[in-house]
């Protein structure tokens, strides 16, 4: 295959290379030229939460054909179907535009949270395939992903912590087997550090004579219920090499599809082992980030402290930000588990024995808040669940996705089962075959599940005669906080964290300094004050707020402010001020976007292109990138504003009617909310009795 021009992208091992090491320390990435294949089809292997996603992605976002192949011919059909098998907001629109079957417009009346765009158009011709001929596709395909599932081993040596690794090889078999030209295999899979060399051995060992594989590794980085975004928008792309001319030319060949629509400065190389270790390192930190607050929480609950407050205030200090600090029942998902074990696993074979010791205490950490929960809600019902109904509202790990695995509600589940309770579960995503799987699965016993369990329609049907609720998974439907920014309550409040407040360029500042400026701004997210924002500078951009308390319009500007100006921010986190008239924006691709309440605020200018979201913003707020003068843009909003009205209104219908749930329910009606969506008060004013993780409960008079 000829090499087409050269393709620039940030490398990190080459850049280490050619640059004094004290580059690195600062943050500083290469940008290095290679000549490289052009890549006209990719073949997946899996399509799983992971597989499924990323391929509809590719298609959708570059010139590749891609094929998503897998042996279960179900899962392939559904695939094919209006029905995906899995659930991620935005996910849908995308499979249906590259796959040219149905116009988006045909198949969705409303908006998803988080979606892709606000419209996204069919391509021309069909660009993503489904399909269980594994040989064709692997023969076919120029570059392939192992996107296989990597379950923790159940069986023999390092059962319990160990991958197993079982699907990565027969995949690799089959690519050596099958394939008779050059191919680039990309192992995507969550795998321990230095499964690619064992990839490479065996195609090495089965290839045909003459074929040459180049082996990478490029882990995924997504969140459930976000993984669209996360890959229109990626913080980063990590693809690991062997160091050698060759790996660094299959290494730019991946990077070639995926600057077709991430910046290059993303676009980060390393060497294979760094690139499989990143990946673990960076769930098990997150995890533990969770493991730590919910330790927290247990002392929240005995001191009188509120654990959302405590968790705010550290989340305000810059070293350690508000990611990943909510308390809750537990972490779950496919992946923290797993990769943590994986390293404890690593650690142990490299006999760095107190290593794995201080991870292993993570996961001990996560299921011991799952056994405190349980016990607190058993103390709660006069230490006795014999006969009573117990309402579990939610069985995903976390809401906007329809993934159940290590979810913590399995685990609360059988305990109720255990201690002779009768279970009624709803989940709006989750399918009714897939909560028997997992019970069964989690080892309890089938006979006494199918007398004590039922999987019900609604959350009404759930909580007919229900002596407690159980709020497991935070879907927005089941909370009852106010969703206008005008009235939320001041323990509501979201913390207004955003894009840069300190470190604007000063108007001596040459343009090259203030788009570095601004994106090093971007890298080290700062508060101003309490109540307040401040929208950070660059040429070009700029936002548009409608306010929901009364309808108007504002507009902060991207332009530059100058020593002393007053700069637009939430009084009292509820209402948008604008001090000073608009001034003319640079004409640039205009891009409007209806805002999920939920979603997390990103820079105007941080994914251009693309979409903005509001997290900060009073919730309700409408967000434009504002691309000329104030009028137009408010001209714009107001065309869309009923229609984002209509979205609206469909969202606050499909919200629980809390009051209908108390008058099923048998006195005195507790509500265990494991997630801390409720507003506490509110439930209490109708009778319930609320006990919620890391704060204290209701105070019953005498």
């Amino acid at each position: 295959m000829a090499l087409p021009p050269v393709v620039a992208f940030a490398s990190a091992n080459i850049f280490e290379r050619t640059t004094a090491a004290a580059g690195r320390s600062n943050g500083s990435i290469g940008i290095v030229e290679i000549p490289h294949k052009r890549v006209k089809r990719i073949t997946c292997m899996g399509s799983g939460f992971v597989g499924g996603p990323t391929s509809a992605v590719i298609a959708y976002k570059s010139d590749v054909e891609v094929t998503v192949v897998d042996i279960n011919a179900d899962r392939i059909a559904a695939w094919k179907s209006k029905s995906l098998p899995i659930y991620e907001p935005g996910l849908d629109e995308i499979v249906q535009a590259v796959s040219a079957r149905v116009h988006p417009s045909q198949h969705h009346d409303s908006h998803e949270p988080n979606a892709a765009s606000d419209n996204v158009a069919p391509v021309r011709h069909a660009k993503l395939f489904f399909s269980t001929d594994v040989d064709q596709a692997i023969a076919d395909a120029d570059l392939i992903f192992v996107c296989v599932n990597t379950p923790t081993k159940t069986h023999g040596i390092g059962k319990g912590s160990a991958a197993d690794l079982d699907f990565v090889e027969a995949a690799t078999r089959s690519i050596a087997r099958v394939a008779t030209q050059d191919k680039i295999v990309v192992e995507k899979s969550t795998v321990p550090c230095r499964t690619a060399q064992s990839i490479r051995e065996i195609l090495a060992a089965n290839a045909h004579p003459g074929v040459r594989f180049d082996v990478l590794s490029n882990p995924e980085f997504l969140a459930e219920g976000t993984a669209i975004r996360d890959l229109l928008n990626p913080d980063r792309i990590i693809i690991g090499s062997m160091p050698t001319p060759a790996g660094y030319r299959a290494a730019a060949t991946l990077a070639g599809i995926y600057e077709q629509w991430v910046p290059r400065e993303r676009i980060i190389t390393m060497n294979l082992w760094s690139s499989e270790l990143s990946k673990l390192a960076a769930n098990a930190m997150l995890a533990q980030r969770i493991s730590s607050v919910n330790a927290l929480s247990a002392i929240c609950e005995a001191t009188g402290a509120d654990v959302d407050e405590v968790s705010y205030a550290c989340g305000l200090d810059s070293r350690i930000g508000p990611q990943m600090l909510k308390a809750g029942p537990g972490f779950g998902g496919s992946c923290f588990q797993k990769d943590i074990f994986n390293i404890v696993y690593l650690s142990e074979s490299l006999h760095l024995y107190e290593i794995a010791d201080y991870w292993r205490a993570v996961i001990n950490m996560n299921e011991h808040q799952k056994q405190r929960f349980t016990k607190r809600i058993i103390a709660c019902l006069y230490n006795n669940l014999a006969g009573k109904k117990l309402a579990v509202l939610g069985f995903a790990f976390k809401k906007n996705t329809s993934d159940t695995r290590e979810s913590p509600a399995i685990t609360l589940v059988s305990n109720f089962v255990a201690e002779r309770a009768r279970v009624a579960i709803y989940d709006p995503r989750v399918q009714e075959d897939q909560v028997w799987r997992e019970l069964v699965n989690s080892g309890s016993d089938a006979e006494m599940l199918k007398r004590n369990v039922s999987v019900c329609r609604t959350a009404y049907e759930a909580c007919v005669a229900a002596d407690a609720v159980v709020v497991m998974t935070e879907w927005d439907e089941f909370s009852n906080k106010s969703t206008s920014g005008a009235t939320v309550r001041k323990e509501e409040r979201k913390p207004l964290a955003t894009l840069n407040v300190n470190n604007y360029p000063s108007a001596s500042t040459s343009s090259q300094d203030t788009d570095h400026e601004a994106s090093r701004s971007l890298s080290s997210p700062q508060l101003d004050g309490a109540a307040g924002f401040r929208v950070p500078s660059r040429r070009g951009t700029g936002v548009v707020i409608k306010d929901p308390s009364n309808g108007q319009i504002k507009t902060f500007t991207s332009q530059r402010p100058t020593s002393g100006s007053s700069l637009p921010h939430f009084p009292g986190g509820g209402s948008v001020s604008l001090e000073s008239p608009p001034r003319q924006i640079p004409s640039l691709q205009s891009r409007y976007v209806d805002v999920p309440p939920d979603g997390p605020l990103v820079s105007p200018y941080q994914f251009p292109g693309e979409y903005l979201t509001s997290e900060g913003f009073p919730t309700g707020c409408e967000v434009a990138r504002a691309t000329s003068t104030h009028s137009t843009v408010a001209s714009s909003i107001e065309r869309r504003r009923q229609a984002a009205e209509v979205t609206q209104k469909g969202a606050t219908a499909t919200r629980l009617d809390w009051a209908r749930i108390a008058s099923g329910m048998r006195k005195p009606r507790f509500v265990f909310d494991g997630r801390n969506i409720l507003d506490h008060s509110k439930l209490e004013a109708l009778g319930f009795r609320v006990e919620a993780i890391g704060k204290r409960g209701t105070v019953v008079s005498e």
